[in-house]
């Protein structure tokens, strides 16, 4: 008998205990789903594509000219063109903490293969003195703002518009992809969706996450660079990275209710890369590819190339540059 009670007790605690779990869960479940409908609803596009060429550069000097003297010479955007309206127009998006120099080498290339090349300055990046209090003025608005300015250039520029981005840059990229259809192909390297498990402590990248909805939060410095080049930031904002995030969850919001606006995706990625979640990146392109996406194509570098996070900027320490910028060329220039 006494086995019994004990065991009724031990039963009622559980049905207690599972009731809350399945309270908590369904709270959990229906927030999250909030949050992403916020997002989705908060970061959508608004597109003004450039008339003709002459109009594009005119959009994009006004752009440079908003570059003032606070910027480093070394990181202002990039515009490479051979005089008038190209076949293929080409977009790249440099990474965080770091400027359009990192896509100069490669956008060089693309250059000489007949692409007008566009390369633009995130927001509050490039200043000369490298303060990440730069950096933490960064707003998920400012962000889609130059996804969609960057876009409406490259319109003028060529006939058919490919978009390319790394890290930070693959974010603005994907956003394009669910968002502007102008766009013929878009390629995701290594795209910074969601923070790897190297990215910081649990503690820290919860942080990341959070300060980008609660304002107000003093938590800011999250990493230190010391080897940064001397175009990019020696270190790391949190709360740009929290709004980063931020565009990265409205993208997956929209992803889950329509289809990608962009019908040929590429993703790039390196097995040795553990700042950014594969697992997230992998559920983005499920998603498009469970509404319709008509080409994709993947490419991992195996961890035996040892093929770093930034497989970009040939000022990388340990660099693998002259394997890379060819696949990524092969890549782009495929049908």
């Amino acid at each position: 008998m006494k086995i019994g009670r004990l065991l009724l007790k031990a039963g009622k605690q559980l049905g207690i205990l599972a009731v809350l779990v399945a309270g908590f869960a369904t709270v959990l479940y229906f927030g999250a789903r909030l949050l992403l409908r916020e997002a989705g609803k908060n970061l959508v596009s608004h597109p003004a594509p450039a008339g003709d060429y002459a109009e594009s550069v005119a959009r994009f000097e006004k752009l440079r000219l908003g570059e003032d003297s606070t910027v480093n010479p070394l990181a202002r955007s990039i515009l490479l063109t051979h005089g008038a309206r190209t076949e293929k127009v080409i977009v790249f998006f440099h990474g965080y903490s770091s400027s359009p120099q990192q896509f100069r080498l490669l956008g060089e290339r693309f250059y000489q293969l007949g692409y007008n090349v566009l390369v633009p300055l995130l927001p509050h990046h490039g200043a000369a003195d490298r303060k990440l209090d730069n950096l933490s003025r960064l707003r998920a608005e400012e962000l889609r703002d130059c996804a969609d300015a960057s876009v409406d250039i490259a319109v003028g520029l060529g006939d058919k518009v490919f978009v390319g981005g790394l890290s930070a840059g693959g974010v603005l990229t994907a956003w394009i992809a669910q968002n502007r259809k102008e766009v013929s192909r878009a390629v995701l390297i290594a795209p910074s969706l969601v923070l790897g498990r190297q990215a910081g402590s649990f503690a820290e990248r919860i942080g990341v996450f959070l300060i980008s909805w609660i304002p107000g939060i003093p938590f800011d410095l999250y990493a230190q660079d010391p080897e940064a080049p001397e175009y990019a930031y020696p270190g790391f904002s949190a709360k740009a990275l929290g709004q980063l995030l931020k565009l990265s969850l409205a993208t997956y919001a929209q992803a889950l209710e329509t289809a990608p606006a962009v019908q040929q995706i590429d993703l790039v990625t390196t097995k040795i890369d553990h700042i950014v979640s594969d697992f997230a990146t992998w559920e983005l392109i499920g998603l498009w590819r469970g509404k319709g996406l008509l080409k994709f194509v993947s490419v991992d570098f195996p961890k035996e190339m040892r093929v770093p996070h930034d497989m970009v900027d040939p000022a990388h320490r340990g660099q693998r540059t002259e394997v890379v910028h060819p696949i990524l060329i092969d890549l782009m220039s495929a049908r």
